[in-house]
């Protein structure tokens, strides 16, 4: 089997471990626009792996909206994206 700096490919290395979390989600980019269909593939407390319904170019920051009427929602920060999947971050503070 391959290591990786002493320790198993595929060893989770966050300090906060994901879970895999199957949910429909929505991603407003800007208070004037409308959301974006998206689902959450896997979330820890400090960030998840969302997947895009739609190819587009997301902003430095967004709002993550966890109920349909947008009541619940995170503010997210984009770390990586590759295609349809993005990874992002729940920062402690309004960007």
């Amino acid at each position: 089997m391959a290591l990786t700096a002493g320790r198993r490919a595929g060893t989770e290395l966050r300090k906060n471990p994901r879970r895999q979390f199957h949910y429909q989600a929505k991603i407003l980019t800007s208070e004037t626009g409308r959301p974006s269909a998206c689902a959450i593939a896997d979330i820890s407390e400090c960030g998840a792996r969302i997947i895009l319904a739609m190819d587009e170019e997301l902003p430095p920051s967004f709002l993550l909206l966890l109920s349909s009427q947008g009541s619940t929602r995170r503010i997210c920060r984009l770390v990586w994206q590759d295609g349809l999947t993005v990874g992002v971050e729940f920062p402690d503070r309004v960007p």
